[in-house]
């Protein structure tokens, strides 16, 4: 039941993410991000998404240094590959690029002190009446579906009711200079 389970959400994340206009940027199986340009306030924005194929399946035992040093690798891999196909495409001008993420963790301070510290502007999103609060619930419970289909080794450790959500700021500069910065440590 499991397997059928986990085949049905990632065809329903496969349809969701085509209906929402969510593309890719690349075919480079490295890759853990696609894209959706939206519109606000009169200004384009590039919207993150991360490619659920593409993150690294967390062994059966959980995470561990090696993971994490993978992980942070393809993050800004990707986050480089994807300013430089922004560059050369008709949203050139766009300067910041955003997104959403849930943790299920006890320690999420140190996540976001990690986004922090590589340029991203966090803020959790608490949502301030009801109807704000059951949405920010709803999508909890469908990012922590997804990463039951897709990683369900990443759930070991997991508190669904611990699940916090966050919006994501980067400018495209900073994304190019932290790049170049990490140049340096990851010489392949």
């Amino acid at each position: 039941m499991g397997k059928l389970l986990r085949l049905i959400l990632i065809k329903f994340d496969h349809f969701l993410s085509k209906l929402q206009g969510v593309k890719t940027f690349t075919h480079n199986p490295e890759c853990i991000l696609r894209y959706k340009v939206i519109k606000r306030d009169g200004k384009v924005l590039i919207e993150l998404h991360l490619w659920n194929e593409h993150i690294p399946q967390v062994p059966p035992d959980g995470t561990d240094l090696f993971w994490g040093k993978r992980f942070q690798k393809l993050l800004f891999n990707s986050l480089k590959e994807l300013v430089i196909f922004i560059e050369n495409s008709p949203f050139k001008d766009v300067e910041w690029f955003i997104g959403e993420i849930a943790f299920f963790f006890k320690d999420q301070d140190k996540v976001v002190r990690f986004l922090k510290k590589i340029g991203f502007e966090v803020y959790p999103l608490e949502g301030r009446n009801m109807f704000q609060k059951f949405f920010i619930f709803l999508q909890n419970c469908y990012s922590f579906l997804l990463i039951y289909a897709y990683n369900p080794n990443s759930l070991k450790g997991k508190d669904f009711w611990r699940g916090k959500r966050y919006k994501l700021f980067i400018r495209k500069d900073i994304i190019r200079d932290a790049y170049e910065e990490t140049q340096k440590v990851y010489k392949t």
